[in-house]
């Protein structure tokens, strides 16, 4: 079966079940379809098994810098219906505040529903500038619950 059929057939899946989000990954290729308000996204990438002993010779990866020039910012949205926590557990110090760096991999806040704590991800790379939901409060699908201002790549 081709990506194109298996992404078709995803989608369907998807619709018949109500689910937002689904991942999956079957050797190289990672395959996450997102239902949001405006319709469906997805990102399908080919991933490659690094060497076990890298090369001397790699390169360095830039650095990201944040922009005031023309500044962009996005917003994290939650991905389902819940109640909102800026810590992985009681007593814990919050997983980002104001003036953090975020990547796309940066867990910002858990959110409870039906008493399963779901890792809220950045997907997105910056500096958080502004948190719009108070620890404990209920969210809707689809709220918006961080601002982040965009980081770019770094010229050297």
């Amino acid at each position: 079966m081709d990506i194109i059929e298996k992404v078709k057939q995803l989608i369907k899946i998807m619709d018949e079940s109500e689910l937002s989000e689904l991942e999956i990954q079957e050797e190289a290729t990672k395959i996450k379809i997102k239902k949001g308000i405006s319709g469906y996204s997805q990102t399908i990438s080919h991933q490659t098994i690094p060497p076990l002993y890298p090369a001397q010779t790699q390169q360095i990866e830039q650095p990201f810098v944040i922009s005031r020039e023309n500044e962009s910012s996005s917003e994290i949205y939650s991905p389902m219906v819940g109640t909102f926590y800026r810590s992985t557990a009681p007593g814990e110090s919050p997983c980002v505040g104001v003036g953090d760096f975020v990547n796309e991999e940066t867990v910002v806040c858990i959110i409870e529903a039906m008493k399963i704590m779901n890792e809220v991800k950045a997907e997105t790379v910056g500096e958080i500038v502004e948190i719009y939901v108070q620890d404990g409060e209920a969210v809707e699908y689809g709220q918006p619950l961080f601002r982040v201002r965009q980081a770019k790549k770094a010229t050297i």
